[in-house]
């Protein structure tokens, strides 16, 4: 569905102008994937949860919490795809992400013993899943907003400009 992510992207050939929407943007197999991702950080902060109900409780809503709004993500992004919900992919995942390395890092109230725990197996299976998603919503975000930005008079006559000269 072209246009229905972000604004044409306009290109000019001479004379003509060639509009077309980002392709990654579009791509449902790039949504699918995202998704897919966004399922898996659900299930495996859902795997946690028993581990972690004798320990914080905020940190198990915390985990509760991921767990839902992974799925309500992927799903997001699979019935409805826009800016805001490869916005919010990204930002759940990186989220996400920065909690472990937090939590890795320094004690935190209610889970002091994760500290340098660095290799634990669904851990890792998080953040390489976590970190691809991000990678993947990074992408197209930056398709879109140059997209975006092409598509702005002043910029496609500054891009014309520049090129007569």
């Amino acid at each position: 569905m072209p246009g229905a992510i972000s604004p044409p992207q306009a290109t000019s050939r001479g004379t003509d102008t060639i509009t077309r929407a980002p392709a990654l943007a579009t791509d449902p197999a790039v949504r699918a994937v995202t998704a897919i991702g966004l399922f898996a950080v659900g299930i495996i902060h859902a795997l946690q949860i028993p581990g972690q109900v004798a320990d914080a409780v905020w940190l198990t809503i915390g985990f509760c919490l991921l767990t839902v709004v992974a799925q309500g993500a992927g799903l997001w992004l699979l019935v409805r795809p826009s800016i805001l919900a490869w916005e919010f992919a990204g930002l759940v995942c990186a989220l996400a992400a920065a909690g472990y390395v937090l939590t890795r890092s320094v004690p935190v109230p209610g889970d002091a013993g994760d500290v340098g725990n660095w290799l634990e197996p669904l851990g890792v299976a998080a953040l390489i899943v976590e970190g691809t998603v991000v990678i993947l919503a990074a992408l197209i975000l930056a398709g879109i907003y140059r997209a975006s930005h092409a598509s702005r008079p002043w910029a496609r006559a500054r891009a014309l400009a520049l090129a007569r000269s």
